[in-house]
């Protein structure tokens, strides 16, 4: 879920809470609620860990690898070629890379 107010009303829903309930289990304000959930405030990683507890839930981050797009580019051009032209490429690849690595 890549939404701070869905979250917010999502885990308020789930655990059958009205907004009032949520800000008194949590202690805060039913209209900080009302804000986080429209997306006006944004609450901090404590607080979002605070109504997460009260839904009776847990906050878990999580970060995942987004692909370059210069590799996702190269992979295809690489991928439409033969084999052969492959080895090519690759052996043109080894022979640049070696030069560059020559002292000078």
């Amino acid at each position: 879920m890549n939404s701070v107010p869905l979250l917010v009303r999502e885990l308020r829903l789930a655990a059958g809470l009205s907004q009032r309930a949520l800000a008194k289990r949590a202690a805060t304000s039913q209209p900080a609620i009302a804000r986080y959930e429209g997306g006006v405030a944004a609450p901090s990683l404590e607080t979002l860990e605070r109504l997460a507890a009260a839904c009776g839930r847990r906050v878990r981050i999580d970060a995942e690898v987004v692909p370059d797009r210069h590799d996702v580019e190269l992979a295809e051009v690489l991928l439409r070629l033969t084999p052969e032209e492959r080895l090519q490429t690759l052996r043109r690849y080894a022979r640049l890379r070696q030069l560059a690595e020559t002292p000078r």
